[in-house]
């Protein structure tokens, strides 16, 4: 009897992931172009570019989740609306400062989506 519910609690650990799985790996990958960008006056639609797929992967991320790990996705739309509003204001004005800020902003969105990944790994 034991042999036959190990396989069925194998089997079930083999189902298909929650979709907030695949939401976070599609955001890990959107982030993950963020942060590639070289931040220049240059870079700047690139990354506004990016931003955009940022913000769609987080919306589906928000759909999926519900109200699971909602203090986390907070986390990472406050700081994509900061990076969101540092872009424009570089594109606007692109100072040495600016472009700090921007710069400092996609760090910080890193940093909030990696509260968001730790905080889902106990699910994925």
């Amino acid at each position: 009897m034991a042999p036959i519910l190990t396989a069925l609690v194998l089997t079930a650990c083999g189902e298909s992931k929650p979709a907030v799985c695949s939401d976070v790996e599609a955001l890990n990958a959107s982030v993950g172009n963020l942060k590639d960008v070289n931040v220049s006056e240059n870079g700047l639609s690139s990354l506004s570019s990016d931003l955009t797929q940022v913000k769609s992967d987080l919306n589906q991320l928000r759909t999926d989740a519900k109200s699971q790990y909602q203090s986390q996705i907070d986390g990472v739309t406050s700081a994509v609306n900061q990076l969101s509003s540092s872009v424009s204001t570089a594109k606007a004005n692109p100072t040495a400062s600016s472009l700090a800020a921007v710069a400092s902003a996609v760090s910080s969105v890193d940093n909030a989506f990696n509260s968001l990944q730790g905080a889902v790994s106990s699910t994925c």
